[in-house]
Protein backbone atom coordinates (compact mmCIF):
# COMPACT_ATOMS: atom_id res chain seq x y z
CA UNK A 1 0.00 0.00 0.00
CA UNK A 2 1.40 3.38 -0.68
CA UNK A 3 0.49 6.60 -0.64
CA UNK A 4 -1.56 8.61 -3.73
CA UNK A 5 1.46 9.11 -6.34
CA UNK A 6 2.02 13.33 -7.03
CA UNK A 7 0.20 14.49 -10.01
CA UNK A 8 -3.20 12.34 -9.25
CA UNK A 9 -6.22 13.66 -8.69
CA UNK A 10 -6.60 15.92 -5.43
CA UNK A 11 -7.41 13.10 -2.33
CA UNK A 12 -11.07 12.99 -1.99
CA UNK A 13 -11.26 14.14 1.79
CA UNK A 14 -10.12 17.68 0.66
CA UNK A 15 -13.29 18.29 -0.56
CA UNK A 16 -15.07 16.92 3.08
CA UNK A 17 -13.13 19.82 4.62
CA UNK A 18 -14.84 22.55 1.83
CA UNK A 19 -18.34 21.07 2.56
CA UNK A 20 -17.15 21.05 6.21
CA UNK A 21 -16.59 25.12 6.14
CA UNK A 22 -19.23 26.07 4.10
CA UNK A 23 -21.06 23.93 7.66
CA UNK A 24 -19.69 25.74 9.96
CA UNK A 25 -19.90 28.69 8.19
CA UNK A 26 -23.53 28.65 8.37
CA UNK A 27 -23.54 26.90 11.65
CA UNK A 28 -21.78 29.93 13.45
CA UNK A 29 -22.66 33.27 10.92
CA UNK A 30 -26.37 32.44 10.62
CA UNK A 31 -27.43 32.11 14.19
CA UNK A 32 -25.10 33.38 16.34
CA UNK A 33 -22.89 35.91 14.74
CA UNK A 34 -25.96 37.20 12.88
CA UNK A 35 -27.83 37.76 15.85
CA UNK A 36 -26.35 40.69 17.50
CA UNK A 37 -26.86 42.61 14.58
CA UNK A 38 -30.58 41.45 14.79
CA UNK A 39 -30.89 42.75 18.52
CA UNK A 40 -31.19 46.34 18.23
CA UNK A 41 -33.66 45.69 15.07
CA UNK A 42 -35.65 43.06 17.44
CA UNK A 43 -35.77 45.47 20.18
CA UNK A 44 -37.52 48.23 18.68
CA UNK A 45 -39.72 46.00 16.45
CA UNK A 46 -40.92 43.99 20.14
CA UNK A 47 -40.76 46.97 22.28
CA UNK A 48 -39.25 44.40 24.40
CA UNK A 49 -36.20 44.81 26.59
CA UNK A 50 -32.37 44.25 25.73
CA UNK A 51 -32.27 41.60 27.94
CA UNK A 52 -35.30 39.81 27.03
CA UNK A 53 -34.21 39.97 23.43
CA UNK A 54 -30.20 38.61 24.18
CA UNK A 55 -31.83 35.95 26.42
CA UNK A 56 -32.61 34.50 22.82
CA UNK A 57 -28.98 34.20 21.99
CA UNK A 58 -28.32 32.53 25.25
CA UNK A 59 -30.96 29.82 24.69
CA UNK A 60 -29.80 28.98 21.49
CA UNK A 61 -26.13 28.48 23.03
CA UNK A 62 -27.47 26.33 25.47
CA UNK A 63 -29.89 24.43 23.67
CA UNK A 64 -27.04 23.54 20.96
CA UNK A 65 -24.84 22.55 24.02
CA UNK A 66 -27.50 20.25 25.56
CA UNK A 67 -28.38 18.03 22.85
CA UNK A 68 -24.64 17.55 21.40
CA UNK A 69 -24.44 14.79 23.07
CA UNK A 70 -27.35 13.04 21.54
CA UNK A 71 -26.26 14.56 17.88
CA UNK A 72 -22.62 13.04 18.32
CA UNK A 73 -24.44 9.60 19.35
CA UNK A 74 -26.78 9.66 16.19
CA UNK A 75 -23.17 10.58 14.27
CA UNK A 76 -22.16 7.28 15.57
CA UNK A 77 -25.08 5.31 14.85
CA UNK A 78 -26.00 6.88 11.50
CA UNK A 79 -24.45 8.73 8.70
CA UNK A 80 -23.04 11.92 9.49
CA UNK A 81 -23.79 13.74 6.36
CA UNK A 82 -28.14 12.53 7.11
CA UNK A 83 -27.75 14.00 10.43
CA UNK A 84 -26.13 17.78 9.22
CA UNK A 85 -28.95 17.28 6.50
CA UNK A 86 -31.46 17.18 8.28
CA UNK A 87 -30.51 19.55 10.91
CA UNK A 88 -29.88 22.34 8.09
CA UNK A 89 -33.29 22.13 6.76
CA UNK A 90 -34.39 22.03 10.84
CA UNK A 91 -32.22 25.40 11.22
CA UNK A 92 -33.12 26.84 7.98
CA UNK A 93 -37.19 26.34 8.27
CA UNK A 94 -36.83 27.31 11.62
CA UNK A 95 -34.92 31.19 10.78
CA UNK A 96 -37.35 31.54 7.90
CA UNK A 97 -40.80 31.23 10.58
CA UNK A 98 -38.60 33.84 13.00
CA UNK A 99 -39.27 36.11 10.03
CA UNK A 100 -43.31 35.48 10.68
CA UNK A 101 -42.41 35.70 14.67
CA UNK A 102 -45.31 38.56 16.77
CA UNK A 103 -43.96 37.83 20.25
CA UNK A 104 -41.12 37.67 21.84
CA UNK A 105 -41.77 33.98 23.08
CA UNK A 106 -42.43 32.84 19.43
CA UNK A 107 -38.63 33.82 18.98
CA UNK A 108 -37.37 32.16 22.19
CA UNK A 109 -39.22 28.66 20.78
CA UNK A 110 -38.36 28.91 17.27
CA UNK A 111 -34.71 29.38 18.32
CA UNK A 112 -34.81 26.41 20.41
CA UNK A 113 -35.49 24.77 16.87
CA UNK A 114 -32.63 26.43 15.41
CA UNK A 115 -29.97 25.33 18.22
CA UNK A 116 -31.19 21.69 17.78
CA UNK A 117 -30.92 22.07 13.92
CA UNK A 118 -27.31 24.12 14.10
CA UNK A 119 -26.08 21.45 16.47
CA UNK A 120 -27.05 18.75 13.93
CA UNK A 121 -25.60 21.02 11.21
CA UNK A 122 -22.37 22.26 13.30
CA UNK A 123 -19.46 20.94 15.25
CA UNK A 124 -19.93 17.36 16.66
CA UNK A 125 -20.85 16.06 13.31
CA UNK A 126 -18.17 17.65 11.12
CA UNK A 127 -15.36 16.81 13.31
CA UNK A 128 -16.64 13.54 13.38
CA UNK A 129 -16.52 12.98 9.51
CA UNK A 130 -13.25 15.09 9.66
CA UNK A 131 -11.54 12.53 12.17
CA UNK A 132 -12.11 9.81 10.04
CA UNK A 133 -10.84 10.92 7.11
CA UNK A 134 -7.49 12.53 8.51
CA UNK A 135 -5.17 10.94 11.15
CA UNK A 136 -1.66 12.52 10.40
CA UNK A 137 -2.80 15.82 8.87
CA UNK A 138 -5.90 16.06 11.11
CA UNK A 139 -4.69 19.36 12.47
CA UNK A 140 -4.45 20.85 9.50
CA UNK A 141 -8.00 19.19 8.46
CA UNK A 142 -9.82 20.91 11.22
CA UNK A 143 -7.93 23.85 11.42
CA UNK A 144 -8.95 24.71 7.58
CA UNK A 145 -12.85 23.66 8.30
CA UNK A 146 -13.11 25.78 11.74
CA UNK A 147 -11.76 28.85 10.09
CA UNK A 148 -15.54 28.96 8.22
CA UNK A 149 -16.56 29.85 11.73
CA UNK A 150 -14.25 33.18 11.38
CA UNK A 151 -15.68 33.57 8.04
CA UNK A 152 -19.00 33.38 9.01
CA UNK A 153 -18.54 35.82 11.47
CA UNK A 154 -17.00 38.12 8.90
CA UNK A 155 -19.23 37.72 6.35
CA UNK A 156 -23.04 37.13 7.16
CA UNK A 157 -22.85 39.56 10.29
CA UNK A 158 -22.12 42.84 7.83
CA UNK A 159 -25.12 40.85 5.15
CA UNK A 160 -27.72 40.95 8.06
CA UNK A 161 -26.52 44.70 8.53
CA UNK A 162 -27.41 45.11 4.77
CA UNK A 163 -30.94 43.26 4.27
CA UNK A 164 -32.33 44.86 7.45
CA UNK A 165 -31.38 48.11 5.86
CA UNK A 166 -32.80 46.80 2.59
CA UNK A 167 -35.87 44.59 2.55
CA UNK A 168 -36.58 44.64 6.63
CA UNK A 169 -35.58 41.98 9.37
CA UNK A 170 -38.23 39.93 8.65
CA UNK A 171 -37.21 38.79 5.11
CA UNK A 172 -33.25 38.77 6.20
CA UNK A 173 -34.29 36.07 8.57
CA UNK A 174 -36.55 34.36 5.74
CA UNK A 175 -32.54 34.93 3.44
CA UNK A 176 -30.60 33.51 6.36
CA UNK A 177 -32.87 30.39 6.22
CA UNK A 178 -32.78 30.03 2.82
CA UNK A 179 -29.04 30.34 2.91
CA UNK A 180 -28.54 27.63 5.24
CA UNK A 181 -30.66 24.80 3.38
CA UNK A 182 -29.42 25.54 -0.04
CA UNK A 183 -25.68 25.74 0.75
CA UNK A 184 -25.19 23.26 3.61
CA UNK A 185 -28.13 20.49 2.64
CA UNK A 186 -27.24 19.73 -1.49
CA UNK A 187 -23.21 20.18 -0.55
CA UNK A 188 -23.76 17.04 2.23
CA UNK A 189 -25.72 15.04 0.44
CA UNK A 190 -23.71 14.96 -2.60
CA UNK A 191 -19.71 15.00 -1.39
CA UNK A 192 -19.99 13.84 1.94
CA UNK A 193 -19.03 10.79 3.04
CA UNK A 194 -18.61 9.08 6.74
CA UNK A 195 -15.47 7.45 6.25
CA UNK A 196 -12.79 6.63 3.21
CA UNK A 197 -13.63 3.47 2.76
CA UNK A 198 -16.03 4.14 1.17
CA UNK A 199 -14.44 5.65 -1.27
CA UNK A 200 -12.43 2.89 -1.57
CA UNK A 201 -9.56 4.95 0.21
CA UNK A 202 -7.73 5.18 3.37
CA UNK A 203 -7.09 8.45 6.20
CA UNK A 204 -4.79 11.12 4.85
CA UNK A 205 -4.70 9.81 1.06
CA UNK A 206 -3.74 6.19 1.38
CA UNK A 207 -4.87 4.07 -1.69
CA UNK A 208 -7.32 1.04 0.21
CA UNK A 209 -5.87 -2.31 -1.05
CA UNK A 210 -6.62 -5.06 1.97
CA UNK A 211 -6.89 -3.47 5.20
CA UNK A 212 -4.88 -6.34 6.91
CA UNK A 213 -1.81 -5.66 4.72
CA UNK A 214 -2.23 -1.89 6.15
CA UNK A 215 -2.20 -2.86 9.74
CA UNK A 216 0.98 -5.14 9.54
CA UNK A 217 3.13 -2.13 7.71
CA UNK A 218 4.25 0.48 11.18
CA UNK A 219 4.18 3.40 8.92
CA UNK A 220 0.31 3.35 8.19
CA UNK A 221 -0.65 1.80 11.10
CA UNK A 222 -1.52 4.90 12.65
CA UNK A 223 -3.12 6.20 9.47
CA UNK A 224 -5.16 3.01 9.41
CA UNK A 225 -6.47 3.25 13.44
CA UNK A 226 -5.26 -0.32 13.43
CA UNK A 227 -3.22 0.30 16.47
CA UNK A 228 -6.03 2.17 18.17
CA UNK A 229 -9.06 0.41 18.91
CA UNK A 230 -10.75 3.54 20.58
CA UNK A 231 -12.51 3.31 23.69
CA UNK A 232 -16.48 3.31 24.17
CA UNK A 233 -18.50 5.99 25.97
CA UNK A 234 -19.15 3.90 29.06
CA UNK A 235 -15.31 3.36 28.92
CA UNK A 236 -14.55 7.02 28.76
CA UNK A 237 -16.30 8.18 31.41
CA UNK A 238 -14.43 5.93 33.97
CA UNK A 239 -11.33 8.02 32.95
CA UNK A 240 -9.50 10.72 34.42
CA UNK A 241 -8.90 12.01 31.23
CA UNK A 242 -12.68 12.20 30.60
CA UNK A 243 -13.73 14.58 33.10
CA UNK A 244 -10.00 16.35 32.72
CA UNK A 245 -10.85 17.31 29.21
CA UNK A 246 -14.35 18.02 30.00
CA UNK A 247 -13.12 20.93 33.13
CA UNK A 248 -10.45 22.25 30.54
CA UNK A 249 -13.42 22.56 27.52
CA UNK A 250 -16.03 24.16 30.16
CA UNK A 251 -13.41 26.37 31.32
CA UNK A 252 -11.37 27.72 28.56
CA UNK A 253 -15.14 27.78 27.50
CA UNK A 254 -16.11 29.99 30.18
CA UNK A 255 -13.30 32.82 29.79
CA UNK A 256 -13.10 33.12 26.10
CA UNK A 257 -17.13 34.15 26.14
CA UNK A 258 -16.83 35.98 29.33
CA UNK A 259 -14.37 38.22 27.66
CA UNK A 260 -15.28 38.28 24.33
CA UNK A 261 -18.69 39.65 25.67
CA UNK A 262 -17.43 41.98 28.15
CA UNK A 263 -14.60 43.32 25.68
CA UNK A 264 -15.80 46.49 24.29
CA UNK A 265 -17.09 47.55 27.93
CA UNK A 266 -13.93 47.40 29.29
CA UNK A 267 -12.41 49.52 26.54
CA UNK A 268 -15.01 52.08 27.24
CA UNK A 269 -14.70 52.15 30.17
CA UNK A 270 -11.34 52.72 30.39
CA UNK A 271 -11.47 55.88 27.43
CA UNK A 272 -11.35 54.36 24.57
CA UNK A 273 -13.65 55.19 21.44
CA UNK A 274 -16.90 53.15 21.21
CA UNK A 275 -15.43 52.73 17.67
CA UNK A 276 -12.01 51.78 18.42
CA UNK A 277 -13.50 49.20 21.58
CA UNK A 278 -16.09 47.76 18.53
CA UNK A 279 -13.29 47.42 16.01
CA UNK A 280 -10.75 45.45 18.56
CA UNK A 281 -13.68 43.05 18.90
CA UNK A 282 -14.10 42.28 15.42
CA UNK A 283 -10.20 42.09 14.92
CA UNK A 284 -10.08 39.64 17.69
CA UNK A 285 -12.38 37.00 16.58
CA UNK A 286 -11.16 37.74 13.18
CA UNK A 287 -7.04 36.69 14.01
CA UNK A 288 -9.08 33.84 15.66
CA UNK A 289 -9.13 32.58 12.05
CA UNK A 290 -5.44 32.68 11.93
CA UNK A 291 -5.38 30.83 15.19
CA UNK A 292 -8.28 27.76 14.02
CA UNK A 293 -5.63 27.14 10.82
CA UNK A 294 -2.38 27.57 12.88
CA UNK A 295 -2.59 25.71 16.28
CA UNK A 296 -4.15 22.57 13.67
CA UNK A 297 -0.79 22.90 11.64
CA UNK A 298 1.37 22.63 14.65
CA UNK A 299 -0.82 19.84 16.45
CA UNK A 300 0.25 17.79 13.62
CA UNK A 301 3.93 18.14 14.72
CA UNK A 302 3.53 18.82 18.14
CA UNK A 303 0.94 16.45 18.74
CA UNK A 304 -2.68 17.98 20.42
CA UNK A 305 -2.07 18.00 24.09
CA UNK A 306 1.38 19.74 23.99
CA UNK A 307 -0.41 22.06 21.32
CA UNK A 308 -3.58 22.67 23.97
CA UNK A 309 -0.91 23.66 26.58
CA UNK A 310 0.42 26.22 23.92
CA UNK A 311 -2.65 27.59 23.47
CA UNK A 312 -4.02 27.77 26.60
CA UNK A 313 -0.68 29.25 28.12
CA UNK A 314 -1.22 31.59 25.09
CA UNK A 315 -4.64 32.71 26.06
CA UNK A 316 -3.81 33.08 29.72
CA UNK A 317 -0.92 35.53 28.76
CA UNK A 318 -3.94 37.48 26.60
CA UNK A 319 -5.57 37.93 29.60
CA UNK A 320 -2.69 39.39 31.84
CA UNK A 321 -2.34 41.77 29.53
CA UNK A 322 -5.89 42.72 28.86
CA UNK A 323 -5.60 42.87 32.78
CA UNK A 324 -2.58 45.41 32.51
CA UNK A 325 -4.25 47.63 29.43
CA UNK A 326 -3.78 51.22 30.03
CA UNK A 327 -3.23 52.25 26.65
CA UNK A 328 -4.56 51.96 23.03
CA UNK A 329 -1.01 50.34 22.26
CA UNK A 330 -1.77 47.38 24.87
CA UNK A 331 -5.44 46.80 23.42
CA UNK A 332 -3.78 45.56 20.21
CA UNK A 333 -1.12 43.62 21.78
CA UNK A 334 -4.15 41.91 24.04
CA UNK A 335 -6.01 41.89 20.40
CA UNK A 336 -3.14 39.76 18.38
CA UNK A 337 -1.93 37.45 21.47
CA UNK A 338 -5.60 36.81 22.99
CA UNK A 339 -7.36 36.40 19.46
CA UNK A 340 -5.16 34.41 18.03
CA UNK A 341 -4.72 32.10 20.74
CA UNK A 342 -8.62 31.69 21.55
CA UNK A 343 -8.90 30.89 17.96
CA UNK A 344 -6.75 27.59 18.74
CA UNK A 345 -9.39 25.90 21.52
CA UNK A 346 -12.42 24.56 18.83
CA UNK A 347 -9.32 23.81 16.91
CA UNK A 348 -7.98 21.39 20.06
CA UNK A 349 -11.00 20.08 21.26
CA UNK A 350 -11.82 17.53 18.79
CA UNK A 351 -8.16 17.00 18.57
CA UNK A 352 -7.77 16.30 22.02
CA UNK A 353 -10.42 14.02 22.08
CA UNK A 354 -9.81 11.77 18.98
CA UNK A 355 -6.38 11.45 20.76
CA UNK A 356 -7.28 10.21 23.96
CA UNK A 357 -9.79 8.13 22.73
CA UNK A 358 -9.86 7.57 19.19
CA UNK A 359 -12.62 7.79 16.69
CA UNK A 360 -14.35 4.62 17.08
CA UNK A 361 -17.23 6.22 19.69
CA UNK A 362 -15.95 9.77 18.72
CA UNK A 363 -18.98 11.26 18.39
CA UNK A 364 -20.77 10.08 21.62
CA UNK A 365 -17.74 11.14 23.11
CA UNK A 366 -16.82 14.54 21.64
CA UNK A 367 -20.64 15.40 22.22
CA UNK A 368 -20.00 16.06 25.99
CA UNK A 369 -17.04 17.57 25.13
CA UNK A 370 -18.99 20.07 23.34
CA UNK A 371 -21.59 20.20 26.15
CA UNK A 372 -18.98 21.06 28.42
CA UNK A 373 -17.68 24.21 26.31
CA UNK A 374 -21.50 25.53 25.27
CA UNK A 375 -22.12 25.39 29.03
CA UNK A 376 -19.10 27.40 30.23
CA UNK A 377 -19.67 30.00 27.14
CA UNK A 378 -23.25 30.49 28.19
CA UNK A 379 -22.03 31.05 31.73
CA UNK A 380 -19.12 33.50 31.30
CA UNK A 381 -20.45 36.96 29.87
CA UNK A 382 -22.84 36.27 33.12
CA UNK A 383 -19.81 35.48 35.25
CA UNK A 384 -17.86 38.46 33.98
CA UNK A 385 -20.84 40.86 34.19
CA UNK A 386 -21.42 40.33 37.94
CA UNK A 387 -18.25 40.47 39.14
CA UNK A 388 -18.53 43.98 37.74
CA UNK A 389 -21.72 45.02 38.71
CA UNK A 390 -21.08 44.13 42.28
CA UNK A 391 -17.35 45.58 42.61
CA UNK A 392 -17.46 48.24 39.92
CA UNK A 393 -13.94 46.73 38.34
CA UNK A 394 -13.40 43.96 36.16
CA UNK A 395 -10.01 43.94 37.45
CA UNK A 396 -11.28 40.76 39.64
CA UNK A 397 -13.00 39.33 36.78
CA UNK A 398 -9.54 39.36 35.16
CA UNK A 399 -8.13 37.94 38.05
CA UNK A 400 -10.63 35.24 37.96
CA UNK A 401 -10.17 34.31 34.44
CA UNK A 402 -6.51 33.81 35.01
CA UNK A 403 -6.89 31.49 37.61
CA UNK A 404 -9.57 29.64 35.63
CA UNK A 405 -6.83 29.18 32.86
CA UNK A 406 -4.60 27.82 35.39
CA UNK A 407 -6.80 25.03 36.63
CA UNK A 408 -7.42 24.38 32.38
CA UNK A 409 -3.98 24.31 32.21
CA UNK A 410 -3.65 21.67 34.87
CA UNK A 411 -6.58 19.74 33.66
CA UNK A 412 -5.05 18.99 30.09
CA UNK A 413 -1.31 17.93 31.98
CA UNK A 414 -3.55 15.54 33.68
CA UNK A 415 -5.32 14.34 30.74
CA UNK A 416 -3.36 11.43 29.33
CA UNK A 417 -4.44 8.56 27.09
CA UNK A 418 -5.36 5.79 29.86
CA UNK A 419 -4.86 1.77 29.31
CA UNK A 420 -8.08 0.14 27.83
CA UNK A 421 -9.33 -2.02 30.47
CA UNK A 422 -11.74 -5.30 29.78
CA UNK A 423 -15.08 -4.14 27.53
CA UNK A 424 -13.77 -0.47 27.23
CA UNK A 425 -12.04 -0.56 23.80
CA UNK A 426 -14.87 -0.11 21.40
CA UNK A 427 -14.71 -2.83 19.06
Amino acid sequence: MEEQPRGRRLFYGWWIVAVSFIVLMLHTGAAFYSFSRFLPTLVGAFGSTTAAIAGVASVYMLVAGLVSPVIGKLSDMYSPRLVISVGAVLAGGALMLVGAATQVWHLYALYVLVGVGFSAAGFVPVNVVLSNWFVRRRGLAVGIANVGMSLGAALLAPLVGFLIDGIGWRMAFVTLGVLTVVLVTPATMLVMRTKPEDKGLLPDGVAAVEVAEASQMPDLAGATGADDPGWTLSGAVRTLGFWMLMVAFFLTGLVIAGVLQNEVNFLTIMGIPMVMATFALGFTGGIGGLGKLVFGFVADKLGPRYTALLCFTLQLVGVVVLFMTRSPAMVWVFVFVYGFAMGGNVTMQPLLTAQLYGISSFGAIFGWMALAGAVGSALGPVIGGAIYDVSGSYSIAFIVFIAVYAVAIGAVLLARKPKPRGGDAAT
